[in-house]
């Protein structure tokens, strides 16, 4: 008997779905657009377990039973600094090799790990794929309601990591102008493809060709990027940082997501060099809140809410937030 059961399935499958509905929520799926969409929005079934768990619904159906995270007698993490910018640089470099050879062969995958993203498969979950986008675009709108901030009047946003521009469409409509930054380029040639389809002519796809880069750009009014930053070092991330804060306006908006803890997460810049320098692959770092709030305080910026993600962790204990900041008006 215990033989004929079916193994369970190592990717989030309609199956997979229909289950989590029924153990997480005793109820079924209230439609095929909600399956199809958790099947595209959760890339592992420990995704798609945290999602429901972290659910609205889910919450109010068990009260405080829900658990965070951390303990808060986690240890803090090793992580080098790297102050000198040519080294920086070299890190970026070695990041914007693996992303543009996903580019080349697994653009849609690469941007969110579902089997049914894989290019044998995306012309018939294409529109699933960008789907997913808009929930992510929503949080921003929530996030501001629940703050009681708002946008300026005319805003300039910047979208660090557009890849093939599954949130930037929901974004455009949002706000005046955006300038979508990748540092692949066969990743900013698809999301102009998709965005020409959609009509949308307010959006300036650009490479990032180095950090500094980002000193060119525009003063910026809205600042966003999801599941991005984590792919880098942390003395890139916190460049990167470092150099959007700097051109964020007086009263500006900054909503971004990254890792800021992860059980034995270490940097060392020798180690790394020697083990992953050079080689094609989707890292995964983090950046400890400590050197985010350093950051904001450099800057000027308001630190209005800092929300754990009960969605996108990718392992247990990992830690990952969604921060929203606002520069100071007499900046």
């Amino acid at each position: 008997m215990f033989g004929s059961r079916k193994s369970p399935p190592s990717q989030v499958d309609r199956e997979a779905v229909h289950w989590a509905y029924r153990l997480f929520l005793g109820r079924e799926p209230e439609s095929e657009q909600a399956v199809r969409s958790h099947m595209a929005g959760h890339a592992t079934l420990e995704e798609l377990r945290r999602g429901f768990v972290g659910s609205e619904e889910f919450r109010k159906t068990v009260g405080d039973f829900a658990c965070p995270v951390m303990t808060g007698f986690e240890p803090a993490p090793k992580i080098d600094r790297v102050e000198d910018s040519a080294q920086r640089a070299r890190l970026f470099a070695h990041i914007a090799r693996s992303w543009s050879h996903f580019g080349e062969t697994e653009p849609h995958w690469s941007v969110l790990t579902n089997e049914g993203f894989r290019n044998d498969r995306i012309a018939e979950n294409l529109e699933t794929f960008y789907d997913s986008g808009r929930r992510t675009v929503d949080r921003l709108g929530a996030a501001l309601a629940r703050t009681g901030l708002t946008l300026p009047s005319r805003v300039h946003c910047v979208e660090l990591g557009c890849g093939v521009g599954r949130l930037t469409g929901w974004l455009a409509p949002l706000v005046d102008r955006v300038t979508a930054l990748d540092v692949s380029p066969r990743h900013l040639e698809i999301a102009r493809e998709h965005l020409l389809g959609k009509g949308i002519t307010n959006v300036d796809l650009r490479q990032l060709r180095a950090i500094e880069d980002l000193d060119a750009l525009p003063p910026i009014q809205l600042f966003f990027t999801f599941l991005v930053l984590q792919h880098n070092p942390p003395p890139v991330m916190e460049a990167i940082l470092d150099g959007i804060f700097a051109r964020m306006s007086p009263g500006g908006i900054a909503y971004f997501h990254l890792p800021t803890y992860s059980p034995g997460y270490r940097f060392d810049l020798e180690e790394y060099l020697g083990t992953h320098f050079g080689k094609i692959g989707m890292e995964m770092h983090m950046l400890p809140q400590r050197d985010v709030m350093r950051l904001a305080e450099k800057h000027r910026m308001e630190v209005h809410e800092v929300l754990e993600d009960a969605v996108h962790d990718l392992k247990p204990g990992m830690l990952s937030n969604f921060f929203l900041m606002r520069k100071r008006l007499d900046a």
